[in-house]
Protein backbone atom coordinates (compact mmCIF):
# COMPACT_ATOMS: atom_id res chain seq x y z
CA UNK A 1 0.00 0.00 0.00
CA UNK A 2 1.13 3.68 -0.65
CA UNK A 3 2.65 5.67 2.19
CA UNK A 4 0.08 8.32 3.07
CA UNK A 5 -3.18 6.27 3.76
CA UNK A 6 -5.36 6.41 6.47
CA UNK A 7 -8.01 3.27 7.66
CA UNK A 8 -10.73 4.83 10.12
CA UNK A 9 -14.56 3.83 10.86
CA UNK A 10 -16.89 5.71 8.76
CA UNK A 11 -18.70 8.72 10.50
CA UNK A 12 -21.85 10.51 9.21
CA UNK A 13 -19.66 12.98 7.09
CA UNK A 14 -18.22 10.30 5.02
CA UNK A 15 -21.64 9.67 3.53
CA UNK A 16 -21.59 12.40 0.71
CA UNK A 17 -17.90 10.62 -0.59
CA UNK A 18 -19.32 7.03 0.27
CA UNK A 19 -22.06 7.67 -2.37
CA UNK A 20 -19.69 8.99 -5.06
CA UNK A 21 -17.83 6.20 -4.83
CA UNK A 22 -21.14 3.95 -5.07
CA UNK A 23 -22.30 5.80 -7.65
CA UNK A 24 -19.35 4.75 -9.47
CA UNK A 25 -18.97 1.07 -8.76
CA UNK A 26 -22.47 0.20 -8.85
CA UNK A 27 -24.65 2.57 -10.81
CA UNK A 28 -28.25 0.69 -10.74
CA UNK A 29 -27.31 -1.59 -7.27
CA UNK A 30 -26.00 1.70 -5.26
CA UNK A 31 -27.01 2.00 -2.19
CA UNK A 32 -28.90 5.20 -0.79
CA UNK A 33 -27.86 7.76 1.92
CA UNK A 34 -30.16 6.53 4.38
CA UNK A 35 -29.11 3.01 4.03
CA UNK A 36 -25.41 4.17 4.33
CA UNK A 37 -26.54 6.12 7.68
CA UNK A 38 -27.97 2.95 9.38
CA UNK A 39 -24.96 0.61 8.46
CA UNK A 40 -22.76 3.45 9.78
CA UNK A 41 -24.36 4.48 12.98
CA UNK A 42 -27.17 1.34 13.97
CA UNK A 43 -26.13 -2.11 11.91
CA UNK A 44 -24.52 -4.28 13.83
CA UNK A 45 -21.02 -4.54 12.06
CA UNK A 46 -18.19 -2.33 10.99
CA UNK A 47 -18.02 0.62 7.84
CA UNK A 48 -14.33 1.97 7.27
CA UNK A 49 -13.13 3.75 5.13
CA UNK A 50 -9.53 4.48 3.23
CA UNK A 51 -8.66 7.98 2.91
CA UNK A 52 -5.80 9.89 1.39
CA UNK A 53 -5.09 13.38 1.85
CA UNK A 54 -8.65 14.32 3.75
CA UNK A 55 -10.28 12.38 0.24
CA UNK A 56 -12.36 8.98 1.05
CA UNK A 57 -10.88 6.51 -1.55
CA UNK A 58 -12.93 3.03 -0.91
CA UNK A 59 -14.60 1.57 1.99
CA UNK A 60 -16.29 -1.39 2.94
CA UNK A 61 -19.19 -2.73 5.34
CA UNK A 62 -19.06 -5.73 6.66
CA UNK A 63 -22.20 -7.40 8.92
CA UNK A 64 -21.74 -9.84 12.10
CA UNK A 65 -23.86 -12.97 11.31
CA UNK A 66 -23.60 -14.71 14.94
CA UNK A 67 -25.65 -17.66 13.95
CA UNK A 68 -23.32 -18.53 11.04
CA UNK A 69 -20.32 -17.08 13.03
CA UNK A 70 -19.24 -15.09 10.17
CA UNK A 71 -18.60 -11.50 8.94
CA UNK A 72 -20.29 -10.93 5.56
CA UNK A 73 -18.56 -8.30 3.61
CA UNK A 74 -22.14 -6.46 2.81
CA UNK A 75 -20.28 -3.67 0.84
CA UNK A 76 -16.81 -2.93 -0.67
CA UNK A 77 -15.88 -0.16 -3.24
CA UNK A 78 -12.59 2.05 -4.44
CA UNK A 79 -13.24 4.95 -6.20
CA UNK A 80 -11.45 4.94 -9.88
CA UNK A 81 -9.11 7.68 -8.69
CA UNK A 82 -7.36 5.11 -6.33
CA UNK A 83 -7.84 1.50 -8.02
CA UNK A 84 -4.45 -0.14 -8.14
CA UNK A 85 -2.74 1.37 -5.66
CA UNK A 86 -3.53 -1.12 -3.34
CA UNK A 87 -6.80 -0.21 -1.16
CA UNK A 88 -8.69 -3.16 -1.53
CA UNK A 89 -6.33 -5.29 -0.24
CA UNK A 90 -6.10 -2.60 2.68
CA UNK A 91 -9.68 -2.36 3.26
CA UNK A 92 -9.32 -7.07 3.05
CA UNK A 93 -6.91 -6.57 5.50
CA UNK A 94 -8.95 -4.87 8.10
CA UNK A 95 -11.56 -7.67 7.67
CA UNK A 96 -9.64 -10.16 8.43
CA UNK A 97 -8.71 -8.28 11.34
CA UNK A 98 -12.11 -7.80 12.73
CA UNK A 99 -13.07 -11.85 12.11
CA UNK A 100 -10.05 -12.82 14.09
CA UNK A 101 -10.87 -10.32 17.15
CA UNK A 102 -14.41 -11.16 17.18
CA UNK A 103 -13.79 -14.68 17.03
CA UNK A 104 -15.59 -15.81 13.88
CA UNK A 105 -14.97 -18.91 11.48
CA UNK A 106 -15.67 -17.29 7.98
CA UNK A 107 -15.96 -14.29 5.82
CA UNK A 108 -18.67 -14.63 2.69
CA UNK A 109 -19.29 -12.31 0.33
CA UNK A 110 -21.06 -11.97 -3.39
CA UNK A 111 -19.59 -10.18 -6.11
CA UNK A 112 -20.44 -9.71 -9.76
CA UNK A 113 -18.98 -12.71 -11.92
CA UNK A 114 -18.28 -9.72 -14.80
CA UNK A 115 -16.33 -8.10 -11.94
CA UNK A 116 -12.44 -9.85 -12.50
CA UNK A 117 -10.66 -7.70 -10.66
CA UNK A 118 -12.83 -8.33 -7.42
CA UNK A 119 -12.44 -11.52 -7.85
CA UNK A 120 -9.17 -11.79 -8.31
CA UNK A 121 -8.28 -10.04 -5.15
CA UNK A 122 -10.51 -12.15 -2.92
CA UNK A 123 -9.45 -15.38 -4.72
CA UNK A 124 -5.67 -14.20 -4.11
CA UNK A 125 -7.11 -13.48 -0.18
CA UNK A 126 -7.99 -17.05 -0.08
CA UNK A 127 -11.70 -16.82 -1.46
CA UNK A 128 -13.59 -19.85 -2.99
CA UNK A 129 -16.51 -19.75 -4.73
CA UNK A 130 -19.16 -21.34 -2.93
CA UNK A 131 -22.12 -21.21 -5.33
CA UNK A 132 -23.83 -18.74 -7.97
CA UNK A 133 -27.02 -16.51 -7.21
CA UNK A 134 -28.57 -16.21 -10.52
CA UNK A 135 -30.20 -12.63 -11.49
CA UNK A 136 -28.78 -11.07 -8.37
CA UNK A 137 -27.95 -7.92 -9.91
CA UNK A 138 -31.32 -5.49 -11.25
CA UNK A 139 -29.77 -5.56 -14.16
CA UNK A 140 -29.97 -9.47 -13.97
CA UNK A 141 -26.20 -10.10 -13.95
CA UNK A 142 -25.30 -13.23 -11.27
CA UNK A 143 -23.04 -13.14 -8.74
CA UNK A 144 -20.35 -15.35 -7.23
CA UNK A 145 -20.89 -16.23 -3.46
CA UNK A 146 -17.46 -16.69 -2.07
CA UNK A 147 -15.83 -17.44 1.28
CA UNK A 148 -12.88 -18.08 3.14
CA UNK A 149 -11.86 -18.99 6.68
CA UNK A 150 -10.88 -16.88 9.09
CA UNK A 151 -6.84 -18.04 9.94
CA UNK A 152 -4.01 -15.18 10.57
Amino acid sequence: MEPGFILRPAVINDIPSIMEIEQICFDLDSFSKRQFAYLISQAKGYFYVAEYQQRVGGYFSALINQRACSLRIYSIAIHSDFRGRRVGQLLIDQIVVIALKESLKKITLEVNVSNFPAIHLYEKNGFKCTSVKDNYYHDGASAYCMQRPVTE
